[in-house]
Order: C-alpha cells, then structure tokens, then sequence
C-alpha cells in the first residue's frame, strides 16, 4: 500500500547521483562530534566543532 504523500516525499529527496558531498567525516573524532578524554568525560571535537563533518 503506498500513498501519495509517500511517493511525493522520496521524489522531492535528491538521488545519490544528484548530490554532491562536499564535507567529509572529521579524522578526529570519526563523525561523532565529541573525544573522551576519560572514561567518565567527553568533550566536544575541536575540529570540527562538534558537528562530525569538515568542510
């Protein structure tokens, strides 16, 4: 059963061919955002500014 909000959603999304990645996953922290430090602390990737993605 699919609908027409359904099909409407996944037409207006860009294909993998259409879309370009222009950021890359950040070497420091893996695209998470955050570094432990210790076990119990993390703190947010100065990199990438805890976003995952560089430019």
């Amino acid at each position: 059963m699919s609908s027409h909000l359904t099909n409407k959603t996944i037409e207006s999304e860009p294909s993998e061919k259409t879309r370009s990645f222009k950021n890359h996953l950040c070497s420091q922290c893996g695209g998470n955002g955050y570094m432990k430090s210790n076990p119990n602390c993390y703190h947010t990737c100065l990199n990438c500014l805890g976003r995952g993605l560089v430019p």
